[in-house]
């Protein structure tokens, strides 16, 4: 049955079997990493869209921001597959759109191929680099998962399991980008070690400064911590220089609303009728922050169809003038749009954002008891500020050493 199998060379993919074989071996691939190559191998020399991608993998993860997860298993699988990013020889990136599947029988991939090889020895007889050790791909791939499952379930267990992971990838590869921004972001999110994590962002930037998420994790740092100024112009130096694609962009909108740049989040929030969940949410935030309810209004409606909301909550928000009609969105938002796994602190910021700020208080207390990694937000969360001053409030941004 030809249909059961994809040929995409060097790949074999059987499709009852569930696996991919390369030169006759069997890759250790996840249930979900075969997914993710079966669907880009079976159309080779065709872009692929992120937003297809998540479709596929994640098809009831409607309320859940799959960005960072399809990053990750996209470094997991290139991880798998011995692929460079860079020079990819299976998948390539297709900047604001998505990836292909390199197409081998094409005759200009091949001729690319051939002539980035002969520049790259060039290279190497003109100015040789010393030899460093080759990363652990294996490590590298168990290091990936296990900060994945600390990313959706963010306990100490996880946490633990993920450092010695990550302690094992460190000693193959100790100055590798990629283990130094997993480790600066376990470093925060799971001990709030600030120092240890800023250093380590750093130190990840020094060896690859177009790495982009060493980048925008620096930077989410450095405007948690109320240093605005230079988390915009880390901002400004990604967006100015192409590093951050248009798939990072409610992530750079949010940062830019905590930065107290609404103005510039409009314009890099998602808000067509192809936006994300995440986008829409950014959107009315920034909309409200610069005092444009019309918009926000509209970006808040867009957003309780697509979850959906029900009829008469929809109409309820429509009926109203746009200043009002955003509040009881805020409303509705609080107590209906959070799925039930929400962490506390999410509670917290719907809850403040609706006026509640008792409730979010309370939240916010449960969410620094459970040390939750998306505590170290206390300080930039605009809709905080109303209980800046109180002492509970103060005590508990201090705990976060934020």
């Amino acid at each position: 049955m030809l249909w059961s199998r994809i040929k995409a060379p060097p790949l074999t993919i059987d499709r009852i079997e569930r696996r991919a074989m390369r030169a006759g071996r069997q890759l250790e691939l996840s249930p979900l990493l075969l997914r993710l190559v079966e669907h880009l191998a079976e159309r080779p020399g065709h872009v692929v869209t992120r937003t297809e991608l998540k479709r596929v993998l994640w098809p009831y993860a409607e309320r859940i921001d799959t960005e960072r997860r399809l990053n990750t298993a996209m470094r997991a699988l290139r991880v798998a597959l011995g692929d460079d990013a860079d020079a990819p020889r299976y998948i390539e990136t297709v900047r604001s759109h998505g990836y292909r599947w390199v197409n081998h029988g094409n005759r200009r991939s091949l001729t690319v191929a051939i002539t980035f090889a002969m520049v790259a020895i060039s290279s190497l007889a003109i100015s040789p680099r010393p030899a460093t050790a080759t990363p652990d791909l294996g490590a590298l791939l168990k290091a990936q998962s296990a900060m994945e499952q600390w990313r959706l379930v963010p306990t100490e267990v996880a946490a633990s399991r993920a450092s010695a992971l990550l302690s094992q990838a460190d000693s193959q590869d100790a100055a590798a980008p990629s283990l130094l921004t997993m480790r600066a972001e376990l470093e925060l999110g799971s001990e709030w070690r600030w120092l240890d994590a800023e250093r380590d962002y750093q130190r990840a930037l020094d060896r690859d400064p177009g790495n982009a998420d060493a980048r925008i994790g620096l930077a989410w740092l450095r405007v948690n911590q109320g240093r605005r100024e230079e988390a915009l112009a880390l901002v400004r130096d990604m967006l100015s220089n192409g590093i951050v694609a248009g798939d990072r962009r409610a992530s750079l909108g949010w940062l830019l609303i905590r930065a107290g740049r609404p103005d510039f989040a409009v314009a890099t929030c998602g808000n067509d009728e192809g936006a994300s969940i995440n986008d829409l949410s950014c959107s009315h935030e920034a909309f409200a922050a610069l005092g444009r309810y019309a918009d926000a209004k509209e970006a808040a409606l867009r957003l309780m169809q697509r979850v959906p909301a029900t009829p008469a909550a929809i109409e309820q928000v429509r009926a109203k003038e746009p200043r009002q009609a955003y509040q009881t969105f805020l409303t509705w938002r609080a107590h209906n749009f959070l799925p039930a796994n929400a962490s506390w602190f999410q509670k917290a910021q719907v809850l403040a954002d609706a006026g509640d700020t008792q409730s979010a208080l309370k939240a916010l207390q449960q969410s620094i008891a459970r040390r939750e990694p998306t505590a170290v937000k206390i300080r930039s969360t605009p809709g905080f500020a109303a209980m800046r001053g109180n002492p509970s409030f103060d005590q508990l941004s201090k705990a976060v050493g934020a």
